[in-house]
């Protein structure tokens, strides 16, 4: 029966409910719950420690892990419930040990919530629903000529499985995809119709040249830090959307204000920011034609449902008899930071 340490606040809302699902495995493993050093040296089961797993969402802090390793020295896996890897990737590879410790996350686990943004956002733009609310305020009868998303093209920076989701959906209506991708040898994909790499400058800038909406869903991290530039947005069309789902770094807001202040782009969807909560004196507060969600667009009633049957899954796979790694392409690979 393996040891899994928790690191939540189990006093907030979200760690409640971690807590009731945490309790559902008593039958399976044993658990450790706590976000301190203080809570956790009173456990005897510090030093068989099988997995840790660093619940942000409810509070929890990663940090915590730098002051528990060398009391768990048994330590196999470590697993984030949440998407996100950028803190726990560098704690990891500057601690003993830590550069061979699978690392696994909750991808997939808010791909589809995310796809249904995206399409929120195309939609939002292409048939003009600020336009039909103002036109609805002033009682003004205007017809105007609506665009299809059907024949249009969706450029993915990033082809991940958030991207691939919201390709399913783009796909089934019609639209062209095109990706950027970061490696060569990655498998090819019966949804996209074109792919670029990253490793060249053309590439790159095809896919804002090419796209109609342009969805970055990089993960964080210094090797995609405002990857999506001043460059990026001048290659776009006029008619461009940008719309910005996974991680906040990778866009340079600065740029992207200019972008729409100055009409260059049509508009854009962000849910994510370099920094959240979003400052008050951030531009992109009153950029026009601006969506602007405060990184909730995964926040769905059934979220953390999601991200617990993905650790499930994972624990099925550690806890086999046969076990001898996690699946090729499963685990993060901690020298690309995702």
């Amino acid at each position: 029966m393996p040891v899994i340490l928790f690191i939540a606040d189990a006093s907030t809302p979200n760690g409640q409910v971690l807590a009731k699902l945490v309790a559902e495995l008593a039958d399976r493993a044993k658990c450790i719950v706590g976000n301190d050093m203080a809570s956790f040296q009173e456990s005897p089961l510090l030093s068989e420690v099988d997995v840790i797993v660093p619940v942000v969402f409810a509070g929890g802090k990663a940090d915590v892990i730098r002051e528990l390793w060398p009391l768990c020295p048994k330590v196999k896996w470590v697993h984030s419930l949440a998407a996100g890897v950028e803190t726990v990737v560098p704690l990891l590879n500057s601690l003993p040990r830590g550069p061979e410790t699978p690392l696994t996350n909750a991808k997939g686990a808010f791909s589809r919530s995310l796809a249904e943004y995206a399409l929120l956002a195309m939609l939002h733009f292409n048939k003009q629903l600020p336009r039909l609310q103002a036109n609805r305020e002033a009682k003004k009868w205007e017809r105007f000529t609506m665009n299809e998303l059907a024949g249009q093209t969706v450029g993915f920076v990033g082809f991940g499985d958030i991207a691939q989701a919201t390709a399913r959906v783009c796909k089934g209506l019609g639209m062209r995809i095109v990706a950027l991708r970061n490696s060569r040898s990655a498998p090819a994909s019966e949804l996209t119709d074109a792919v670029f790499y990253s490793d060249s400058e053309a590439d790159r800038l095809e896919v804002f040249r090419q796209s109609d909406h342009v969805i970055c869903s990089l993960p964080g991290g210094a090797s995609t830090a405002k990857f999506c530039g001043k460059d990026a947005f001048a290659a776009m069309k006029a008619s461009g959307i940008f719309i910005s789902i996974g991680r906040g770094t990778c866009v340079d807001e600065d740029a992207l204000v200019a972008a729409l202040t100055e009409g260059r782009i049509a508009g854009a969807a962000l849910d994510v920011f370099a920094v959240e909560p979003l400052p008050q004196d951030s531009g992109l507060w009153s950029c026009p034609n601006m969506i602007l969600s405060p990184h909730n667009a995964d926040l769905t009633v059934s979220y953390i449902n999601q991200t617990w049957g993905v650790f499930l899954e994972k624990l099925a796979v550690f806890e086999n008899p046969d076990y001898a790694g996690f699946p090729s392409g499963s685990t993060v690979d901690k020298v690309k930071g995702y």
